[in-house]
């Protein structure tokens, strides 16, 4: 079988039953979480240096990152993805998903150790967390917005990449990544 051009071929062949479109459906999400896992690094690594504790993380590290999303994509129900745009929507769903449980997991170790010192680590712990909330009501508010920050930052796509996903132009895509960055930092902040 040839390759197919597009993933939203790949999705409907696979819906209409095709074994070979659902393994080539999961050979692309493999091959794209660990693209995304492997740019995550990458700017994690430039921006805290190569020995910082996100990185040490074992569940960020690329492989594990990649493993567990795709196990969790293929554990999930996928008959109501249609379009390109629905899948990279689940995965940064996914991925942000794993590194919510993980900050989680961390958090509760450190009270059960019931350190009475916090570390900079529970701090950041909570303000992922606080972010994933905040991220929550802003997804219920601002829908195409929430979307189009999601695809920006949890899925690593560009402007316009985006803005063909989402069926809008570059120019709200960028005025809605801006809103976006604004809205979440007044939400935190405070």
């Amino acid at each position: 079988m040839e390759p197919l051009t597009s993933l939203t071929q790949i999705i409907n062949q696979w819906q209409s039953g095709d074994k070979q479109a659902e393994n080539q459906l999961y050979q692309f999400a493999y091959l794209q979480l660990r693209k995304i896992a492997q740019q995550e690094r990458a700017r994690s690594a430039k921006k805290y240096g190569d020995e910082n504790k996100v990185l040490a993380d074992s569940v960020n590290s690329t492989t594990a990152l990649i493993h567990e999303a795709y196990l969790k994509m293929s554990g999930s129900e996928l008959n109501d993805l249609s379009s390109q745009k629905e899948f990279y929507l689940m995965a940064s769903k996914v991925m942000r998903q794993i590194l919510i449980d993980n900050a989680r997991a961390h958090q509760a170790q450190k009270r059960q150790q019931r350190l009475t010192t916090e570390s900079s680590n529970d701090t950041k712990f909570e303000q992922l967390i606080s972010l994933d909330q905040a991220l929550d009501n802003f997804s219920v508010r601002y829908p195409r917005q929430s979307n189009a920050l999601k695809l920006k930052y949890l899925m690593g796509l560009k402007n316009q990449e985006i803005s063909r996903l989402l069926e809008c132009s570059n120019s709200l895509i960028e005025k809605d990544l801006k809103f976006s960055r604004s809205w979440l930092q007044s939400r935190i902040a405070s």
